[in-house]
């Protein structure tokens, strides 16, 4: 079994054995029996089935302010027919099981890529080589985290400074919480997405952040004119403009705070994530919370170093992902 990675490819090979002329894929996620592919080959052909992409529609992650596991879970057998098309008589392959997570591999990680059945599913620091985790003073949260291939999210509590560890065969990995005093923007802002790994993450914006609403409107000249004791006139508290198809939407820009330069691809994580949400004061009653979705605007990531910058800062525009003005019918 393999814990494969559903936004990169899936290449799952098989050679056509001696007598067969075909191969049935019997592709079954999340315990129903999905799609059945038929591919023709002479014997000791490699026939390649690509299923990450089939898979990845019964995988759809969501956030309402809990951390829930969420992979697709695949199973997987060939049958061997004798004649091309799936005719013929045929027999059964032993069936394959895999785990599902929403992520992707990079180019240069090569085909097929997975995550470790033991792993802290965040971005390693390669400069400090480990792993660490950055939250502001008093506030309690989760990592992800693979343990015996499931995806689950490891708490810490509100302590500074902390660490929280996996147990794997070879020995505990470390994560190291560390604290950012914010206390001058309050706690910050949340941004919680699905990072490369498919696993919920979070990352704070801890100085300033800066709310906009822009409206979007479509006119049209209406005739207001009124014969009135048979003579033309019109009222001058009428509009010859009407306004129709008014809308608007909301876009928030967000500042770090100084991360170090090890944290750059917590960063590049976000920029290349499909799905995010901010957590926000409720505008209605700011002693609550609430989780909303956004739409990440910033498209280019320039590496920060702290030798060409000194102090890495980065700021970023999200579009809220719905309109303002109400509309879902």
């Amino acid at each position: 079994m393999a814990n494969i990675l559903l936004r990169s490819p899936r290449l799952e090979s098989v050679t056509v054995p001696s007598a067969m002329n075909s191969v049935e894929l019997r592709l079954t996620i999340n315990g129903t029996l999905r799609y059945n592919i038929i591919k023709n080959g002479t014997v000791g052909t490699v026939l390649t089935f690509e299923i990450a992409e089939l898979v990845r529609d019964y995988l759809n992650v969501t956030f309402n302010g809990t951390y829930t596991a969420q992979t697709a879970d695949i199973s997987f057998d060939y049958k061997y027919w004798s004649l091309p098309n799936g005719g013929g008589g045929g027999y059964d392959s032993t069936e394959t099981t895999h785990k599902g997570f929403d992520g992707y591999g990079t180019f240069m990680e090569g085909i097929n890529p997975t995550v470790s059945s033991y792993e802290w599913l965040i971005e390693k620091d390669v400069i400090k080589d480990g792993y660490y985790f950055y939250a502001p003073l008093g506030v309690s949260g989760v990592v992800p985290v693979s343990t015996n291939s499931v995806l689950s999210y490891t708490g810490f509590d509100t302590s500074n400074p902390q660490t929280i560890s996996l147990a794997t065969p070879i020995g505990n990995v470390l994560v190291n919480i560390i604290r950012v005093n914010c206390s001058r923007y309050g706690e910050g802002n949340k941004i919680t997405f699905v990072n490369k790994y498919g696993a919920l993450q979070d990352l704070w914006f801890f100085l300033k952040s800066v709310k906009t609403t822009t409206s979007t409107k479509e006119t049209y000249n209406a005739n207001t004119i009124t014969i009135s004791g048979g003579n033309a006139t019109y009222s001058v508290n009428n509009p010859t403009k009407t306004v129709f198809n008014k809308s608007a939407n909301q876009k928030i820009i967000l500042s770090s705070g100084y991360y170090p330069e090890g944290a750059n691809p917590f960063f590049e994580d976000l920029m290349l994530s499909k799905q995010i949400w901010l957590t926000q004061p409720d505008p209605y009653d700011p002693s609550t919370e609430q989780v909303v979705p956004v739409i990440i605007n910033t498209s280019s990531f320039t590496y920060k170093t702290s030798l060409n910058d000194k102090l890495i800062e980065y700021t970023m525009e999200f579009d809220m992902a719905f309109d303002y003005i109400n509309n879902v019918r």
